[in-house]
């Protein structure tokens, strides 16, 4: 398997009704914080899903722009790499925001293979917290 590097595209182990979903690399790194030299992170997008969200009209959401993941889990969900030389420029605003995030210790890396992802991601977005609860994804303004 060719190492990861940006503008990549592959395909990968998708959910059913995702089969034309495709992994775009968007950068591959280093994390000291994450274990050294042995763990690098990959940085994703995701094109082609059907990622069911109450807040988007029509309900369905098609793309992913970034997820941290690590190499290992990447691997294990790539089958075939399809396109290089995709341009990723417009897509590494929120790598910023992950790596701004990260430092503050307040962002992590994807263990789960990727269709396991996307599947924990839908059932944050959809999911209503008890009252007092906490969700499992939150985000602040910092602005």
């Amino acid at each position: 398997m060719p190492e990861f590097a940006p503008g990549q595209r592959w395909t990968y182990h998708t959910r059913p009704g995702e089969e034309t979903s495709t992994v775009l690399i968007l950068a591959s790194e280093h994390s000291p914080e994450n274990g050294g030299p042995d763990s690098p992170v990959v940085h994703i997008r995701l094109d082609g899903l059907r990622l069911h969200s109450p807040h988007l009209a029509g309900g369905v959401q098609e793309d992913l722009a970034h997820s941290p993941v690590s190499e290992a889990a990447l691997k294990d969900s790539v089958m075939e790499l399809i396109q290089e030389g995709v341009a990723v420029n417009e897509d590494l605003d929120g790598l910023e925001d992950w790596r701004d995030a990260y430092a503050r210790g307040e962002a992590g890396v994807f263990t789960l293979p990727v269709k396991e992802l996307v599947e924990a991601v839908e059932q944050a977005i959809n999911a209503t917290p008890e009252p007092g609860g906490h969700a499992l994804f939150r985000k602040s303004n910092r602005r």
